[in-house]
């Protein structure tokens, strides 16, 4: 097959982050046999088109990306070269239903088109709610949809599209690249430790994960909280202030950030990794955890409806109740057996179902689905 992914998002990807999510299943694609070129917003700079070269298996391979120039409105890009290009392909795979440029892929009947949707409703995702109340309103209605294939990366986002019409749906998550990971030793802690990685912001709870470990570490000797991210300046500075104390008797690590070889050593020295986020699309900061054998106490979102199963790789913590989530989390930490148990299951649930190796040929299926449906649709059938 051919297939072109289009991200319509207007911001420009740093291609040397590791989670690049387009690169991620454009890889496995054309290992797997496809060709698979993936455009990118690049601004007001020109069009231009990049080879990437990569390694597989002591095998070379390689795939085009196509940087187009493009306006940004609205948190919406649109780069018209892309319709240059597009019968080059037989399959289009389009960023979010409600990217303007998406809209006008997937209804225009051009060409078969698979939506790849990560947002879902959330009372605390007011702004995303409102931008998707009114392009419903000024776009989503006005042309046919309903039948446009749509993977998403959790339930939560197939039952968001579901519930505006859309019909043809399935939920995959996302991937992850164990080749991206070098080696690791399993090397813990002197200190039992708890773990979050992730944006230092309100959306993620912060102040919420602090107040759970501090009921916590009287209970359990020696007990450190180490956290790793970075956030706004402001809201940064704020927060590390009110850990002040516990940062200066090393209760609690603090790293802005740390380098992708670094990353199994934090992982691999935790006992538990906890993520408190109010709202996520996915985090790919639990599959990593899962991947490194770390049991997940986490909040309802994106990510953990897909990956967690309650009492077999972790816990789901449907409220914010401090004494609900001293309770997960205290279970594992004092049960080393019940640790051990749930890392292993977490990690072959992702290697069995999440890396983007195994997802792609998912994908193929519903691209040939797509493919298909199209030629149906477009004969009257």
């Amino acid at each position: 097959m051919k297939i072109l992914i289009v991200r319509t998002f207007p911001d420009k990807l740093d291609l040397e982050s590791y989670n690049v999510q387009e690169i991620g299943l454009a890889k496995a694609l054309v290992v797997r046999g496809n060709q698979c070129d993936i455009v990118l917003y690049n601004g007001r700079e020109g069009d231009k088109k990049e080879k990437y070269a990569f390694q597989k298996d002591g095998k070379e391979y390689a795939f085009w990306i196509y940087w187009m120039k493009g306006i940004a409105l609205l948190k919406n890009g649109f780069m018209p070269s892309t319709k240059q290009i597009l019968n080059q392909y037989d399959v289009i795979q389009v960023h979010e239903y409600d990217q303007i440029m998406s809209w006008q892929l997937y209804t225009g009947r051009k060409k078969p088109v698979v939506i790849y949707h990560g947002p879902y409703y959330h009372p605390y995702a007011r702004g995303y709610n409102l931008r998707c109340r009114i392009f419903d309103g000024l776009f989503l209605h006005r042309r046919k949809y309903q039948d446009v294939w749509a993977v998403t990366k959790s339930r939560m986002a197939e039952e968001f599209l579901q519930r505006k019409g859309f019909k043809r749906t399935l939920p995959l998550g996302v991937g992850i690249n164990p080749d991206n990971f070098p080696s690791y030793e399993f090397q813990k802690s002197n200190r039992p430790q708890i773990l979050y990685v992730g944006k230092i912001e309100d959306r993620r709870n912060v102040y919420f994960l602090v107040e759970v470990y501090k009921r916590l570490r009287g209970r359990i000797k020696g007990l450190q909280l180490v956290l790793i991210g970075n956030g706004e300046e402001k809201y940064k500075t704020s927060f590390l202030n009110f850990i002040k104390n516990e940062l200066e008797r090393g209760d609690i690590v603090y790293q802005e950030k740390i380098s992708q070889r670094e990353l199994p050593k934090v992982y691999r020295a935790a006992e538990v990794f906890i993520f408190t986020s109010n709202y996520e699309i996915f985090g790919m900061v639990l599959l990593e955890a899962m991947y490194f054998e770390l049991p997940i106490v986490s909040s309802m979102n994106g990510g953990a409806s897909m990956l967690i199963e309650n009492g077999e790789n972790g816990y789901i913590v449907e409220k914010f109740v401090t004494e609900e989530w001293e309770k997960k989390i205290e279970s594992i930490l004092t049960d080393k057996k019940k640790r051990k148990l749930m890392g292993e299951k977490g990690r072959t649930k992702v290697l069995e179902n999440f890396t983007w190796n195994c997802l792609a040929e998912k994908f193929e299926g519903v691209y040939r689905q797509a493919i298909d449906d199209f030629g149906r649709d477009k004969d009257g059938g």
